[in-house]
């Protein structure tokens, strides 16, 4: 009985500490051959591809250069990375799973006297 109690406890401060991570990558059609090749080796997203023709205006106006990554936790912007003049994210990607893995850690605020 002691033993369901503790798990209980700590199933629930796992869940109420979830974090929901998101990769959005967006590129253009002409561009596809050009996707970021690694972006299912990054682990605790979600990844959502989109296209730039498929986006509303006032997107697409946004977005300068394709392909983009946008790394969202929970709904807060975290990380942007853009293809830039070469038309390809060059950022490898465990620099991005830094990103992710480095935002997942809960800074505790100190109180002073």
């Amino acid at each position: 009985m002691k033993n369901l109690i503790v798990l209980i406890v700590l199933f629930a401060s796992v869940i109420s500490n979830a974090q929901d991570y998101t990769i959005l990558h967006i590129n253009s059609s002409w561009n596809s051959k050009n996707d970021y090749k690694d972006l299912y080796k990054i682990k605790g997203a979600k990844v959502v591809k989109a296209l730039l023709e498929d986006q509303k205006p006032s997107i697409r106006n946004q977005i300068k250069s394709v392909p983009v990554m946008f790394i969202y936790k929970d709904n807060s912007l975290i990380g942007r990375y853009d293809g830039g003049i070469s038309l390809k994210i060059l950022t490898p990607y465990n620099e991005i799973q830094d990103l992710i893995n480095s935002s997942k850690i809960n800074y505790r605020r100190q109180t002073t006297d």
